[in-house]
C-alpha cells in the first residue's frame, strides 16, 4: 500500500513538472519553427549558384547579376572577359530573332547547289561563269528560284541570255564583245553593266522588271537603247533604279 501511494505520489509530481515545463503545450511548435528559419536561413546564405559567362542573353545591364556585365556583343560576362567564344554559346536558342532570316538574304548553300546546275555557288547565288574568251556560245539561262549572276569575259555570251524564274539578275558583260544577243530580264531586280568595250550588242530588255540597273561604261557599249520599266527611268542608253518610281521591288 504504501509503494502504491509512492507510486501515485510520483506520477502526480512528474505531471506537475510537464506541465511545468516550457517544452509544454505550443512552446516546442515555437522553438521548432524557429529552428526551421535558422536552419532555412543557413542554408540560403550557403547558397551561391556558379554564374557562367556568355550563356545569358542581355540588353542593358539590369539583365546580368553578380557583378558580370552586359557586352556590346549582348552576352552577360565578368569585365574581364575580353570576347565571348561562339561555342559557349547557341546564338539561336538564347536570342530567337536571330532565327529569322532576312527578306534579301540569300537561299543556304545546300538549296543553291541544288539548282545551279550549270554553274556553281557564291554565298547562296548562282554563278554562271563565262568569263573566259569565247566561252558560253550558247543560250545562258539562269536557274529558277535563285538568285543569278552571269560573268561573261571576251567574246563570250555570244547567244542569248535569260534570266528565266531567277530571283533576282545581275548580267556582267567585262570583256569586249561580250553578250553580242538579247539580255532577257525577268519580273524581279535586274542589273547588267555593259563594261567591255563594244559590249552589249543588242537590245537589254528589262522593261518587265521591279527595278533595273543598265550601265554602259565601256567604249562603244549599249549600241541599242535599252528597254526600261518606265521612260522616266531611262539614263542615256541605259536605266537607273535610283529615279523617282523606277524602284517597285
Amino acid at each position: 500500500m504504501a509503494r502504491s501511494l509512492g507510486d501515485a505520489r510520483y506520477r502526480r509530481v512528474t505531471r506537475a513538472h510537464v506541465l511545468a515545463s516550457p517544452l509544454h503545450g505550443e512552446r516546442p511548435v515555437q522553438w521548432s519553427k524557429t529552428l526551421l528559419g535558422v536552419v532555412v536561413a543557413y542554408l540560403a546564405g550557403c547558397y551561391e549558384p556558379e554564374l557562367r559567362d556568355c550563356t545569358v542573353h542581355c540588353t542593358s545591364a539590369s539583365d546580368c547579376t553578380g557583378g558580370q556585365v552586359c557586352r556590346k556583343d549582348g552576352w552577360c560576362a565578368m569585365p574581364e572577359i575580353t570576347k565571348c567564344p561562339k561555342a559557349d554559346h547557341d546564338e539561336t536558342e538564347s536570342n530567337p530573332d536571330a532565327a529569322a532570316v532576312a527578306p534579301d538574304a540569300p537561299p543556304s548553300p545546300t538549296v543553291c547547289e541544288q539548282g545551279c546546275t550549270n554553274g556553281s555557288c557564291e554565298d547562296g547565288v548562282c554563278v554562271i561563269d563565262c568569263s573566259t574568251a569565247y566561252a558560253c556560245s550558247s543560250d545562258v539561262t539562269c536557274p529558277a528560284n535563285l538568285p543569278c549572276r552571269v560573268v561573261c569575259g571576251d567574246h563570250a555570251c555570244a547567244k542569248k541570255v535569260n534570266c528565266g524564274m531567277a530571283t533576282s539578275c545581275d548580267v556582267q558583260c567585262t570583256g569586249d564583245d561580250a553578250c553580242a544577243d538579247d539580255i532577257q530580264c525577268n519580273m524581279g531586280r535586274c542589273k547588267i553593266d555593259c563594261a567591255g568595250e563594244s559590249s552589249c550588242k543588242k537590245k537589254l530588255k528589262c522593261d518587265h522588271a521591279c527595278a533595273c540597273d543598265v550601265t554602259c561604261s565601256g567604249l562603244g557599249s549599249c549600241a541599242e537603247p535599252a528597254a526600261c520599266p518606265a521612260p522616266s527611268c531611262k539614263l542615256g542608253n541605259g536605266c537607273s533604279s535610283l529615279l523617282a518610281g523606277c524602284d517597285r521591288c
